[in-house]
């Protein structure tokens, strides 16, 4: 095996890794792009000048990596700015991926030469060497996301409480539900692309299977986000294919789904909603002065809805108590595992089953209420963790705490909210140039104090990384930023290949609710596929 056989394996070993471990090992992801790119510096060192000259051609004409190079150096000039230089130079170095990967694979020589070993490939993709190693690659991707995902239902079905945020051990469950939907990005164009070659149909039926895993595990995650995203994804690239659609009929088929599926989803969001605000027996009644044992009830009037009634009438806390403390071993001030003491806990209970809550509605919890009580479990609801009811419960119970109290901590999209409106108000203070790369944090967490949000004391800063850049560079830096990467997306015409579309419309729309470049998962995950689709591999339909 030669030398340049060598340097081939481990590069292709190296981003077979990295693809693998997305999912499964921050470590190893480290390890990989580290050993990429010293595979990469050691070539470059024992090539001739020639293809020195060649590399460096390509640099000066990719627009890409020149955007990457320029995201990077913005970290490293907005060090020049700021005050915390560890919490800088601590963002630099988790930075690195952001400029080693594309480093590598768009200066590197195209994989589709004879130095390449003869790989089986995965996928019906034209059957060039370049793309059986791509193919290769995103077969290791998705192994990957399938192991991780076993790892979690293993956690899931074995680990007693165990909160769905928690069931992949590897990295949060929002990065795990981008790959995911990455994932079944890929295995729809699979499908797309080989259905009608009768050699992949066995192929296309995997990909189906491992399609709808995956969409079911958006539904374990409980991941609002990446439904929305898949949603979308779907959308944008159906109205991207449009023109190369030829049959009228096909067109009017996918369109008819398209309504019907917006409809379905409108008509379901109306039901729940409805079913939510529909007051019930006893709300829907004259309020009741005592309880049928003459204790006199205690109606708030705050205006709380769950389920159909209001949380905060009915309740009477002397039979509560009495009767609490013959059906469990804890004192109903106790706190639970969540955080809240048993109190509130059992009242929202209570008024979700549509009980009044004193000894009465007490006689109908049964034991595996009371356990599920004891856990901080608030709705019976809650116990069904792939019901549509209970999603749409947990958003509305948001926003009716938020539109009654005005409460944010521990409501995931009010936390975000908060966090939004408090970074604004730190970007608006330093609008051109931004606070500089060290001190994002500090200024939101004192903003925060300065307000006395109820989120002072968090470690988040802003959730949105739109707004961490505009925090970070201001609109200078935000402007430069986005001029680079739209020049670079335009020269190559990337917007038309369908893998690089959906990974642009996961990113973006990820990027409003997540900071998404401010993690190893998620630099790894953007950059990776970002310069892999961006190279001369084609992933078009062919005959």
């Amino acid at each position: 095996m030669t030398r340049r056989h060598i340097h081939t394996l481990i590069y292709f070993l190296s981003i077979g890794t990295i693809a693998v471990c997305m999912t499964m090992s921050v470590w190893a992801c480290n390890l990989a792009w580290v050993v990429l790119l010293a595979n990469w510096l050691v070539e470059w060192i024992w090539n001739d000048r020639e293809s020195r000259r060649k590399i460096l051609s390509g640099f000066k004409t990719n627009r890409l990596l020149q955007a990457f190079v320029a995201l990077f150096l913005m970290y490293v000039v907005g060090l020049l700015w700021s005050s915390n230089w560890s919490y800088g130079l601590d963002s630099i170095r988790k930075c690195f991926p952001l400029i080693a990967i594309p480093m590598v694979l768009l200066t590197a020589d195209p994989l589709n030469d004879e130095r390449l070993p003869d790989f089986v490939f995965f996928g019906p993709f034209r059957k060039e060497r370049s793309h059986r190693l791509v193919g290769n690659i995103l077969f290791c991707y998705i192994m990957g996301i399938l192991a991780a995902s076993i790892v979690g239902l293993v956690r899931y079905f074995t680990i007693d409480n165990l909160p769905y945020r928690d069931i992949i051990p590897f990295l949060s469950h929002i990065r795990f539900s981008l790959n995911l939907c990455m994932g079944i990005t890929l295995l729809v164009w699979q499908v797309v692309l080989g259905w009608r070659k009768s050699g992949f149909r066995w192929a296309s039926v995997v990909a189906i299977i491992l399609a709808l895993y995956f969409l079911f595990y958006l539904f374990l995650l409980q991941s609002y986000t990446g439904l929305i995203i898949l949603t979308m994804v779907g959308i944008v690239s159906f109205f991207a294919r449009w023109n190369a659609i030829q049959s009228k009929r096909l067109k009017r088929s996918i369109l008819t789904l398209l309504i019907a599926g917006i409809v379905s989803i409108a008509g379901t969001s109306i039901y729940y909603v409805n079913d939510y605000y529909q007051l019930k027996d006893p709300s829907s009644q004259p309020l009741r002065l005592a309880t049928a044992n003459g204790n006199p009830y205690q109606h708030l009037n705050d205006g709380l809805i769950e389920n159909g009634n209001y949380v905060n009438n009915y309740l009477c806390d002397l039979e509560m108590e009495r009767e609490w403390a013959k059906r469990s071993a804890l004192s109903i001030h106790d706190t639970t595992p969540n955080g809240y003491t048993l109190r509130p806990t059992l009242i929202r209970y209570l008024n979700a089953m549509g009980k009044t809550k004193d000894s009465l509605g007490m006689a109908y919890l049964t034991s595996q209420d009371v356990e599920a009580i004891e856990k901080g479990i608030a709705n019976p609801v809650y116990l069904r963790p792939l019901s549509l009811k209970r999603m749409y419960s947990v958003m509305l119970y948001e926003y009716e705490s938020y539109r009654c109290y005005h409460a944010v901590k521990g409501f995931t999209m009010l936390q975000r909210f908060e966090l939004w409106k408090n970074g604004f108000k730190v970007f608006t203070q330093h609008p051109l140039f931004g606070v500089g790369t060290g001190d994002v944090v500090d200024l939101c967490h004192q903003q925060l104090e300065t307000d006395d949000s109820p989120l002072k004391g968090t470690t988040k800063h802003c959730h949105n990384q739109y707004l961490t850049y505009l925090i970070t560079f201001g609109l200078f830096g935000f402007a430069l930023i986005l001029f680079f990467f739209t020049r670079a997306f335009r020269k190559k015409r990337l917007f038309q290949h369908l893998p690089f579309l959906a990974l642009m419309t996961i990113f973006l729309i990820s990027c409003l609710t997540e900071d998404t470049l401010e993690t190893l998962a998620g630099i790894v995950f953007f950059v990776f596929f970002c310069s892999l689709f961006s190279q001369r591999y084609h992933f078009e339909p062919h005959n």
